[in-house]
């Protein structure tokens, strides 16, 4: 199988792992990004096309169409994935070119709530997914929303990205529960809701929070009101140094994130990360988050339920275990990058396999 996959994404190398995996299940790989400088990255070539300047936003950005139809005649490709949102500039560029050589197109999104896009980007998201013979969410809920478009299209669901699995790490062994919270402080991520959860937990507990924002002196105000303010301890921004040693210091990891008109959890690498180490997860019903966590881990819709579940888990360390060791290993069958390589590869036999002859293919 031979694929070109357009995304500003894979211009970080530390994205590439899925475009690896696929070159090992056999497929000839090119990345195709805005700008830069081509070449190669082991088994997976990486093409340069001329691009606007807008780095800041880089779903904006127009794509060159000569610098597109240059690339895909030469190879001449079986398809082409575009991962950029459907109603972009350079997904309206590449499905126009692809389809004007012929090749199938695969159409993706993340796009999680239906929205009310100005006029133009409306119509280069019908165009485009007029023109694609599969589209593929990052989740049901933007899978649902692309069918509701494209309703003849076949269709899957598959995340732009998987993951690298560490080793299995020892579990923390110290008495009491380590609650983990790691993300930006603003009212989405929920913070409030967990502080209130923790109200019902009774025993030996702390609440680990990794991540400033602008919520941060409302949230401490909040703990010291509820008394809690000697259990929280506030550790900053999250880089990668400070994320590693995380990992280390929590027994479970909480999302109690809470959807709004506007937002809502479409994705979440760090809970993913949480589940490959074995760290048992806790999170709300919204979103993507119960579609990732599936049965490896508990959902919740209130405070209380929440806080029934911690309370569960501080006084059984064995669940804790079995939790994370059946989150580890929903990882590895679904959103490892190998296991995210081979459904991408089953639905593009799919769609070649019943991709009509377009006028100008060879």
């Amino acid at each position: 199988m031979r694929a070109v996959i357009l995304s500003h994404e894979y211009a970080d190398p530390a994205h590439r792992g899925k475009l690896k995996a696929l070159a090992g299940l056999g497929c000839a790989i090119t990345a195709a990004v805005p700008g830069g400088t081509g070449g190669s990255d082991g088994p997976v070539r990486i093409a340069s096309i001329r691009a606007g300047s807008d780095r800041a936003a880089p779903e904006r950005q127009p794509w060159s169409r000569r610098g597109l139809t240059t690339l895909l005649r030469d190879l001449r490709p079986d398809l082409v994935q575009v991962e950029s949102e459907p109603q972009s500039r350079a997904a309206a560029a590449a499905t126009a070119v692809a389809h004007r050589l012929g090749i199938p197109t695969l159409a993706f999104s993340w796009e999680s709530l239906a929205r009310d896009h100005p006029l133009f980007a409306r119509r280069r998201r019908r165009l485009v997914l007029a023109r694609a013979s599969g589209v593929i969410g990052g989740n049901s809920l933007a899978t649902g929303l692309l069918r509701a478009t494209a309703p003849e299209a076949r269709h899957a669901t598959i995340p732009q990205f998987g993951l690298t699995v560490p080793p299995l790490q020892e579990p923390r062994n110290a008495p009491g529960l380590v609650i983990g919270f790691i993300g930006r402080l603003v009212p989405e991520r929920g913070v409030e809701f967990l502080l209130r959860a923790c109200n019902h937990v009774m025993g030996a507990w702390s609440v680990a929070i990794l991540g400033t924002g602008p919520a941060q002196e409302d949230l401490e105000a909040l703990a010291q009101r509820l008394g809690q303010a000697s259990r929280l301890r506030w550790l900053g921004g999250a880089g990668r140094d400070a994320i590693d040693q995380f990992w280390t210091e929590i027994d479970v990891l909480v999302v109690p994130s809470r959807a709004t008109r506007s937002w809502v959890e479409r994705h979440h690498p760090l809970l993913l990360e949480a589940m490959a180490r074995a760290i048992p997860v806790v999170t709300t019903d919204t979103g993507a988050l119960p579609e990732l966590v599936g049965d490896a881990g508990i959902v919740v819709s209130d405070a209380e339920s929440m806080g029934l579940a911690l309370q569960q888990l501080l006084a059984d360390p064995a669940e804790r275990q079995r939790l994370g060791l059946a989150a580890r290993q929903r990882v590895l069958r679904h959103y490892a990058d190998s296991a995210i390589a081979k459904r991408t590869l089953e639905f593009w036999t799919e769609v070649v396999g019943g991709a009509p002859r377009l006028p100008g293919a060879d």
